[in-house]
């Protein structure tokens, strides 16, 4: 069942990109104009528009006039943005209520028709919004059938059936895939074929000199966005925390309540493991881990947990259940947490093996992997 857990979270990772309009490459326009038109609105209805540039948050809003409105602005990178109608004289309490539509905002003239809620509404001159529609005609079925796969394997017996699925679904996720990948390699210009690579290809265990080398790709505009920007810190920091770099020293606190350093362990092997109460995956591979270091903790090895958890409780509870007995440590700071952000955590389970001394000499070690690299090593020292 872990294996199906992550090749579904593999192909959910695929966003709605887009195929890109090779005649996209003429002449920028001047900031951007968005006209809107909704037949049935109360003159009193309003049109909030909001969107995002580098770490801010813009607004802008404008009274409805005979079921017109228009926003006109200009943004320095394209990203997502809302338009949200307010039917009358007031929003609903609850902002997931409101009649919003989402879509891409850039320095274009764009049209947004809708008869009675702008949810419906058909979008013109928004290149990258039609793109992303394009697109997820594709992919959208390709999710929709992984996931009512795997749905339909929970409580079954890992019998043929069970196996026969699971070849459909790894079949159905190589076809996503194949697909999502085509399109990064085939639109280099395209803002969200950036998007794509940065929540696809950029996964828990991605190869940086790979990344770097497909993000150098990209053409200089699409890398120089804050988006850009973000996916080469990605990179970068990958680069820092690969097989064969130093492992970066952290402290944290220990569930009795004492300091603990990386470095105070110099001169042992040394698994690192990012987890936390929560993660289900990560509580299916602890018995794995458990026999790995029952079997190798008197041989110069230990292990340190690093827990993502926000409260030290559950935290103390799943150590206590799963029976952990080595090393644990957080600041209680979730995925915020100091050494987790030092090592690029964006996911877990992850786990990072060093050497005697310092170095990452493996990661992202599953099942019965952890025992037979140690077996490797041992045998060898």
């Amino acid at each position: 069942m872990k294996k199906i857990f992550f090749i579904v979270a593999s192909c959910l990772l695929i966003i709605i990109a887009c195929k890109d309009d090779k005649s996209s490459e003429a002449a920028a326009v001047e900031g951007f104009v968005i006209q809107g038109k909704m037949d049935t609105l109360q003159p009193s209805s309003m049109a909030l528009l909001s969107y995002k540039q580098n770490d801010s948050t813009y607004l802008d809003s404008t009274m409805v006039k005979d079921g017109k409105f228009q926003f006109e602005g200009e943004v320095a990178h394209p990203d997502n943005a809302n338009i949200s109608i307010r039917h009358g004289n007031e929003f609903p309490e609850k902002s997931w209520n409101r009649d919003t539509y989402s879509f891409y905002i850039e320095n274009s003239e764009i049209e947004i028709t809708a008869s009675d809620s702008i949810k419906k509404a058909e979008i013109k001159g928004s290149k990258l919004t039609n793109q992303s529609i394009e697109f997820s005609k594709v992919m959208n079925p390709y999710r929709e059938k992984i996931q009512t796969l795997s749905r339909g394997l929970q409580g079954k017996p890992q019998d043929d059936a069970y196996m026969a699925t699971v070849d459909t679904i790894k079949a159905t996720g190589k076809k996503a895939e194949d697909y999502a990948r085509k399109f990064i390699e085939d639109h280099r210009n395209s803002y969200i074929a950036l998007q794509t690579f940065a929540n696809y290809e950029l996964g828990y265990n991605f190869d940086p000199k790979v990344a770097e080398a497909e993000y150098d790709k990209f053409s200089a505009d699409v890398r120089n966005t804050p988006l850009g920007e973000r996916v080469w810190d990605k990179i970068a920091l990958a680069k820092k925390t690969s097989v064969g770099e130093k492992a970066i020293d952290f402290t944290q606190t220990t569930l009795e309540g004492e300091e603990f350093s990386l470095n105070s362990l110099k001169g042992k092997y040394v698994l690192i493991d990012f987890w936390a109460s929560w993660c289900v995956p990560c509580r299916m591979e602890n018995p794995f881990v458990v026999k790995a270091y029952n079997e190798y903790k008197d041989k110069n090895f230990e292990i340190v947990g690093i827990s993502l958890d926000e409260s030290k409780k559950p935290w103390e509870k799943a150590v206590e259940k799963d029976g952990l007995p080595w090393i644990h440590v957080s600041d209680l700071k979730g995925f915020k947490n100091e050494a987790a952000q030092a090592y690029g955590i964006t996911a877990i389970p992850q786990n990072f093996l060093i050497n005697p001394e310092g170095i990452i000499i493996d990661k992202n070690l599953r099942g019965e992997d952890v025992a037979a690299r140690l077996s490797e090593i041992f045998k060898k020292s």
